[in-house]
């Protein structure tokens, strides 16, 4: 158990140097650390971690050997690098009406499903770390920590070894979410922009959060049709995604001083619909991709 503790111990130091590094070397139109609030935030996760973890330690979801630190690696680094190469700067990739197509978030939701939570985290917050800095945009401690959130909690499906009788109550908790994003739109379709300032109206989002929504839970009522691991992915990647980007919109209220609306309206929304699109047809893509190449090494 110490040594599990210790672990993570060990992945958080590690996931703050890289910022502070990234921060330092971000050149001086990227964003830097500043403040000690998103220690705090930092902290927070933290203690949701621990959380967890305590109590499922017994579960060897969490344990870290060699392989686990290779997975690590290499998500991240793929994570990283795709965020990179589909962001803008040297694949300009269509959008369809206000979905932009980000396929690069299926990959912790992916690395998390198949490899643990912990994998799945350091995927998600170091790659995302990694994504920021090669575009220059700088450093965002809480996004990092929602990224990584969404690759740990699609890694929980490990702790559950009947995965059927676990997606009955989780395919509520995600329509229950994904109604509540639909709700704050309708209270409040126009915020001012979080970058510009400018009003904005983000009505036509209700749609893509709609969309995202359910396509997990399609994939859930198909169970039968799809396979039970297709539409285990496609739920815990749909929680990971509305618990992580929410966990990052809602810091930002301390953060960057923006009001609930603000955050939830025009960061939390306009993020979580389309990745849920995303990762709704990506990830399962993956998983079949991984499960034949499995098939024909023999492991």
């Amino acid at each position: 158990m110490k040594i599990k503790i210790f672990t993570w111990l060990i992945i958080l130091l590690v996931f703050m140097g890289l910022m502070w590094v990234a921060s330092l070397l971000t050149g001086p139109e990227g964003a830097k650390l500043q403040g000690l609030t998103w220690l705090l935030w930092t902290a927070i996760a933290g203690v949701i971690i621990y959380v967890i973890y305590f109590a499922t330690q017994q579960n060897k979801a969490w344990d870290v050997g060699t392989r686990q630190v290779v997975y690590m690696a290499i998500g991240a680094a793929l994570y990283g690098i795709f965020s990179w190469l589909f962001n803008g700067t040297v694949f300009v990739v269509p959008s369809v009406s206000l979905v932009s197509i980000r396929p690069a978030i299926a990959l912790p939701v992916f690395f998390g499903f198949v490899f643990g939570p912990v994998v799945g985290f350091f995927t998600g917050a170091v790659g995302n770390i990694l994504g920021d800095f090669l575009t220059g945009w700088g450093v965002y401690p809480v996004w990092d920590i929602g990224n990584g959130l969404i690759g740990l909690i699609a890694g929980l499906v490990v702790l559950f070894p009947d995965k059927r009788k676990s997606m009955s109550w989780l395919a509520i908790i995600v329509a229950l979410l994904t109604i509540v994003a639909i709700l704050l739109i309708a209270l409040k379709p126009e915020v001012p922009n979080p970058f510009s300032g400018e009003p904005t109206n983000y009505s036509g989002f209700m749609y893509v959060v709609l969309i995202g929504g359910v396509l997990a839970l399609l994939a859930f009522f198909l169970m039968k049709f799809l396979g039970e691991d297709t539409a285990a992915i496609c739920l815990w990647g749909a929680l990971g995604i509305l618990i992580g980007i929410g966990f990052a919109a809602i810091a930002d209220i301390w953060v960057n001083g923006y009001t609930f609306f603000v955050a939830m309206v025009g960061e939390f929304v306009p993020a979580a619909g389309p990745n849920l699109i995303n990762a709704g047809i990506l990830a399962p893509i993956l998983l079949a991709a991984y499960k034949a190449v499995q098939s024909r090494t023999g492991r």
